[in-house]
């Protein structure tokens, strides 16, 4: 983990996951954007801050996913820092059993349980609400940024850096895995037009970290979605189950999936049906005793 200058008072922590933001204040505390994956990279970090001697005020997490909260609970035990999370991801953050639960629709199997999507339980201090508001005396802007996961957020430091999260996905990291987990597809559009107001501004995105070409990559991000949604309506040209959509999507992808990138798919692709039949471009039905989906005709 590399502790790099981005602007003023605004830095990131860096490694191989999920990046860390930073925000110095005046007083020598931080504001941390995210905790990453686990404790070990949490102690890692604060190594890296008691070096600098630089303190935690408090953790802003962008989303409840294991990549970006898993260091929340041995941070706030170390450092006895606030957390701030949106209303929805504190539940999530809160009690983590409620992400793999939200994939399996229940008491999830075990291998949904370790900690590659359920972190250890934090307490979060403060729910936080988007527009203009006042940490530790600095005005930050919290943006609303729903899609990737219910609550999630971004946050733009007082050195007009856009911490963005998981809302926008570098082509780097693209290129490694051209899929974009989504919970709510219509948020996620809307999420997209929010973050093209800001283009003109710095991003710094959790996995990419500072993009050289803003309007570029939400055009990738868009793509890839726009490109997900045809393929949909291509494949519900002749109607088929759930499980018969994802066994075509894998198909025509090349993907090979192991149980845990199954239950993301799963998800994902289920926020697309979810959509087309609010938006009134797909049906679902019962037919021979099966859940069918096909297009409205």
């Amino acid at each position: 983990m590399e502790l790099r200058h981005i602007t003023g008072s605004t830095y990131a922590l860096e490694s191989n996951s999920a990046a860390i933001g930073l925000y110095l204040f005046e007083d020598r505390s931080c504001l941390l954007i995210d905790s990453g994956p686990n404790q070990a990279r949490a102690a890692e970090a604060l190594q890296i801050l008691e070096q600098q001697g630089w303190g935690v005020w408090g953790i802003f997490n962008t989303h409840a996913h294991a990549d970006h909260c898993g260091g929340n609970q041995y941070m706030q035990k170390e450092s006895h820092c606030q957390i701030l999370a949106s209303e929805m991801e504190a539940a999530f953050i809160n009690h983590p059993i409620l992400t793999p639960y939200s994939m399996y629709s229940s008491h999830p199997v075990k291998l949904l349980t370790g900690k590659f999507l359920m972190p250890a339980p934090s307490r979060v201090s403060s729910i936080i609400y988007h527009g203009s508001q006042f940490i530790n005396g600095e005005e930050f802007e919290i943006l609303d940024l729903a899609g990737h996961s219910l609550g999630h957020m971004g946050i733009m430091t007082p050195d007009q850096v856009v911490f963005v999260g998981d809302s926008l996905i570098s082509p780097a990291a693209l290129q490694l895995n051209s899929f974009l987990y989504v919970s709510d597809l219509g948020k996620q559009l809307k999420t997209i037009e929010k973050i093209t107001l800001k283009s003109h501004l710095p991003f710094y995105l959790s996995h990419g970290g500072i993009t050289e070409d803003v309007p570029g990559d939400i055009d990738i991000n868009y793509g890839i979605l726009m490109d997900t949604l045809n393929m949909l309506k291509n494949i519900l040209e002749r109607t088929r189950t759930r499980e018969e959509i994802m066994r075509e999507v894998i198909s025509r992808k090349g993907w090979h999936m192991n149980r845990n990138h199954y239950f993301r798919l799963w998800a994902s692709i289920s926020a697309f049906l979810s959509y087309m039949c609010d938006e009134g471009q797909a049906v679902v039905f019962m037919e021979d005793e099966y859940l069918r989906f096909s297009l409205k005709r």
